[in-house]
């Protein structure tokens, strides 16, 4: 557990950092994604790094556009709320 002063005041500075940067990250999603949450951003970034990581195993790496399709499919499986049409 912190308690001194210095710790404590770093952490609080970076969790209110990192609340911001959520948000700027969320802002242009929610045209198309309104019920857009922090778990369904995490989710969103946690399943494009599995997806990118997985297509890197492939022996033959498939056109742009079907990487572009299956990362954006796979992103969406671990979502809470659903988006109109996925980013």
């Amino acid at each position: 557990m912190t308690v001194k002063q210095t710790p404590v005041y770093n952490r609080a500075n970076l969790a209110m950092f990192m609340v911001h940067v959520s948000h700027v990250l969320m802002r242009p999603m929610q045209t198309q994604w309104p019920a857009l949450s922090v778990t369904d951003l995490k989710a969103w970034f946690r399943s494009r790094k599995y997806g990118v990581e997985t297509l890197k195993w492939l022996p033959e790496m498939p056109d742009p556009i079907c990487i572009a399709q299956t990362i954006a499919q796979v992103a969406a499986l671990g979502r809470v709320n659903h988006a109109v049409n996925p980013v």
